[in-house]
């Protein structure tokens, strides 16, 4: 997919070259992850193997209640055990209790040659008997793919390219966390949007951070806002510890965002992540894209260096969006929304295997799960977007506009109803609704009504949408498409519904039809109640009436100045003549 660049981007080879941002020698601590998913040895076989799939882990180390390493086991051992029936007996019967393991200082040359000479999968680190790390032969891979390919190492400095991208208060702020982080014997990270965003040569104001406790403790960013917080009375600070996250924000309105390291485990297709602290590696692992998937360590001995464990600097200077692994859009079906979104927003192309993912995602039936306040909320972005229409045009594409409804597509005629349905909204703001509400209304009456019930409508957008159902059931069998005539037919409709009423007629001159009507009738009235008073008429039926004949001639076209109208209104009002008839 190629999509429309909407900004200019600097080249990104123009960042420091490799030699230049890595050490020499690359040790153990650099490329292990950390903290370390273990097993307990009395745990049962099932519940081992459904916490390596949990985790996605080809093994876990066996620790004691001590945290020493006991053993390891991988999920081969588990199946090969499970299918002969030990599903209930305890993991430290069929572990593998002999262990090579390095220290945190091994340089990765000499543990690459540990693994080939033993021929082994994985090797745990350890730092004073304790299990702090564990690396694997995908970290081998990617550092020797690194090496080669001239891609970016796993960390590259950054400090000059982002003091000369971020505002002076928001480095000075970045630095008070990173001090205290380090204080508390944390990492801080800053993470996501701003990280690629500041790649890009753009400024960032919307900066969030990851804290990254010891050993994976659970409330480490509010325990770092907190201590933040007490050295400055000026600071607000929210705190919410179910979610481990908090906020600092600043008398000027500067607002940081932390939260704790974690993982994400869905339980369903599009149901909410559980969630638990981690390292920043599986942090990084639960985002939607490889771009959004970096992060820049604020303090320790990486400060100010890019960390990149998933390839989203290639993907930038490449300029593609890509998932992290197969099963993105299965547990969040809205990164199929996000992708399209981001794609169109930065110019850049959807990976051919990530479209592949999508298309078999949406294939295999996850539409049919889909839904809801989360949705609406993606769906939002884009119809608000200046990319909308190439936006919908990619999701039908990729026949994912069935995520909103089975039936739904972007026929050319509903692309053209949806682009009249945007001048016809110049020309009559403002309106109560927002364009792209008017937008989704109308996605929503190419299909059956119960397509409203998918997503969480508001009572206005319901009420819209029933509005405008019924009243193109009565303008079906209408003949006559007259200013006047469409008035007894469209009187009760506000102007957003008679828009969206508008961009549903198939027949152009129908269509523009309603739109003069609505032109006139947004004409201030020629008469109006008091000039009735002043006739000697009093409120009641005969009152109403009157008023509604005159709006009705008005919009006709027979009275066009308020002379004209008053003469009209003389006449109609003597007793004995005010039954009107058009």
């Amino acid at each position: 997919m190629g999509g429309r660049r909407t900004r200019p981007h600097p080249p990104l080879g123009r960042f420091p070259e490799r030699k230049t941002a890595v050490s020499a020698v690359v040790l153990a601590r650099d490329v292990m992850s950390a903290p370390v998913r273990t097993l307990r040895p009395e745990i049962a076989l099932m519940a081992a193997r459904q916490r390596l799939t949990r985790y996605g882990h080809g093994a876990m180390p066996v620790v004691n209640a001590q945290g020493g390493l006991m053993g390891i086991i991988s999920r081969r051992d588990l199946d090969i055990a499970l299918y002969h029936g030990f599903a209930e007996d305890p993991v430290e019967r069929f572990m593998t209790a002999t262990v090579l393991t390095v220290p945190s200082d091994a340089p990765l040359d000499e543990i690459e040659a540990l693994m080939v000479t033993y021929d082994i999968g994985r090797v745990p680190v350890l730092e004073a008997g304790q299990l702090v790390g564990i690396i694997t032969r995908t970290d081998l891979l990617r550092q020797h793919h690194q090496q080669r390919t001239g891609g970016l190492p796993l960390f590259l400095p950054l400090q000059e390219r982002l003091e000369a991208k971020l505002e002076a208060v928001a480095i000075e702020r970045l630095a008070r966390v990173a001090a205290t982080a380090e204080a508390l014997d944390q990492v801080a990270y800053l993470v996501g949007g701003a990280v690629r965003d500041l790649l890009l040569g753009e400024t960032s104001s919307d900066l969030d951070v990851v804290v990254e406790g010891r050993g994976g403790e659970a409330g480490a960013a509010p325990a770092l806002a907190r201590a933040i917080a007490a050295e400055d009375a000026t600071l607000r600070l929210e705190c919410f510890e179910k979610y481990q996250t908090a906020a600092l924000i600043w008398p000027d309105g500067f607002v940081l965002d932390l939260a704790t390291a974690r993982t994400e485990f869905y339980p369903r297709p599009g149901a909410n992540p559980e969630v638990e602290s981690a390292s920043i590696r599986l942090d990084l692992y639960r985002r939607d894209f490889t771009i959004n998937a970096m992060a820049v360590c604020l303090n320790g001995p990486r400060a100010w260096q890019l960390i990149d464990f998933f390839g989203g600097f290639v993907d930038l200077r490449e300029r593609i969006v890509r998932v992290l692994h197969p099963n993105s859009f299965i547990e969040d079906p809205t990164r199929i929304f996000r992708a399209v979104r981001f794609a169109l927003r930065l110019g850049f192309a959807i990976a051919p295997q990530t479209e592949a993912f999508i298309v078999r995602s949406v294939s295999g039936g996850l539409h049919d799960l889909y839904g809801g306040e989360r949705l609406k909320t993606e769906l939002g972005y884009l119809l608000a977007a200046p990319f909308w229409l190439e936006g919908l045009q990619l999701l039908d594409r990729l026949g994912a506009l069935r995520c909103v409804h089975p039936d739904l597509r972007l026929t050319e005629a509903l692309a053209a109803a949806l682009v009249w349905l945007e001048g016809g909204y110049g020309a009559f703001a403002p309106l109560r609704a927002t364009l792209p509400q008017l937008r989704l209304d109308r996605l929503l009456l190419a299909v059956g009504p119960q397509a409203a019930e998918s997503l969480p409508l508001d009572g206005h957008a319901r009420t819209r949408q029933r509005k405008v159902r019924a009243a193109l059931l009565v303008l079906a069998k209408q003949t006559d498409w007259s200013a006047a005539a469409l008035h007894r037919h469209l009187a009760g409709l506000g102007p957003e519904e008679s828009l969206l009423l508008a961009s549903a007629i198939g027949q152009t001159e129908r269509r523009q039809s309603i739109a003069d009507y609505l032109q006139r009738r947004r004409e201030p009235p020629l008469v109006g109640g008091d000039d009735l008073k002043a006739l000697g008429l009093k409120p009641g039926p005969d009152f109403r009436k009157i008023l509604d004949d005159a709006t009705t001639a008005q919009l006709a076209g027979k009275l066009v100045d308020r002379e004209g109208a008053l003469a009209w209104l003389q006449d109609r009002a003597q007793p004995g003549n005010r039954a009107y008839e058009n």
